[in-house]
């Protein structure tokens, strides 16, 4: 009989399984979906209380919180895949319409948005003035609201927010980037965002989205600005560290009719999608543009479909296209080339989550 020490020995000689490469979205039937990229399947469903809507990655990428369209805010625990917490923003007599900008705090204490409230009263309902909020996930409850300054009474309109590093400042990016103390919601300094390199051009504008591949106190984002004089957009791309508040900008190409601008993870590669014509003469192209030479190395035109997103893989060598109906198309990054389509049997209502690779 052979011993198995050494086949013991030579298994331990393999090292560790790599941990798997997961992704998450929410569906219509109040689930989340995981996704493994190698397996390239569902490998499980995380049941969920509402029909999600709204999504927030807490800053380590271990908890994913999900605001439902029936305004219940869940937390999951990406490890375990389990509801961790859980409770309604509303009451019988407060009902809140909808919340905007949803972002966490790094100590993962707080969450902020903004709400505008649906109030019953006896006779009538009224809608009251947005206000922002601090839901303490603690708690469970509404920990604070604040009234807007004056002039911002309906809110930060398509502001977008992002708290800094020690939790102490939040970051509006509107036309120009607001800071606000957190502790007492007033504002303490304003960003002017510098004016694009030709005259009468419009301001450059930055989306604070929610990019797990960014350093922590740094927002990378695309932007676009527009020539008054012979009105040609320019696309770019910008980079604002929130402990200097110092913004780095560099013009990428000319804008075209595009529909969304993904950065890989490295961000040396941009994507997006370009579609011309309508109707039956409706046609769509991946264009792979090179950021650091600021040109488009590759074109390739896919079936086109009425509605869509898309989302760049954690490793940067995937593409995800789903939004359509119940399917997830998995793409090459590099040669643009379809892989295989996912049948989720769903459709999606959140955003496709991806996360940089785990050691």
């Amino acid at each position: 009989m052979k011993p198995f020490l050494p086949a013991l020995l030579t298994l331990a000689g393999c090292g560790a399984l790599s941990a798997a490469q997961l992704m998450y979205v929410g569906t219509l039937d109040k689930k989340l979906l995981v996704i493994d990229e190698e397996k390239q399947a569902v490998v499980d469903e995380i049941a969920l209380g509402g029909i999600p809507r709204t999504t927030a990655l807490s800053l380590d990428n271990k908890t994913l919180y999900i605001l439902s369209t029936q305004m219940l805010l869940e937390m999951v625990d990406l490890k375990t895949r389990k509801i961790v917490s859980s409770f309604n923003l509303g009451d019988e007599r407060n009902k809140p319409r909808r919340a905007t900008g949803l972002v966490p705090d790094p100590t993962g204490r707080y969450i902020y948005t903004t709400m505008r409230v649906v109030i019953k009263d006896i006779d009538q309902y009224r809608i009251d003035t947005p206000v922002f909020v601090a839901l303490d996930v603690q708690e469970k409850k509404i920990a604070k609201t604040w009234p807007f300054p004056k002039g911002m009474e309906q809110g930060f309109g398509n502001g977008t927010y992002k708290v800094s590093q020690d939790g102490k400042l939040l970051y509006v990016f509107q036309e120009n980037i607001l800071v606000f103390d957190l502790a007492t919601f007033t504002q303490v300094d304003t960003i002017e965002l510098a004016q694009p390199p030709f005259p009468g051009a419009s301001p450059y504008r930055l989306t604070a989205n929610a990019d797990p591949f960014d350093e922590p106190n740094k927002v990378t984002s695309v932007f676009t600005a527009v020539d008054s004089i012979v009105h040609k957009p320019t696309l770019g791309m910008a980079t604002i560290d929130l402990s200097t508040r110092k913004v780095d900008y560099f013009p990428i190409g000319p804008v075209l009719p595009m529909t969304g601008f993904q950065l890989s993870p490295d961000k040396k590669w941009g994507y997006s999608v370009m579609p011309t014509g309508v109707g039956g003469n409706r046609s769509t192209e991946w264009w792979l543009w090179d950021l650091a030479n600021h040109k488009v190395v590759k074109k390739q035109d896919f079936d086109t479909r009425p509605t869509f997103k898309f989302a760049v893989g954690g490793d940067g060598s995937k593409l995800y296209l789903y939004g359509a109906g119940p399917t997830l198309e998995i793409w090459d990054a590099k040669t643009l080339t379809s892989l295989k389509l996912i049948d989720l049997k769903k459709d999606t209502t959140t955003n496709l989550i991806t996360l940089p690779p785990t050691e």
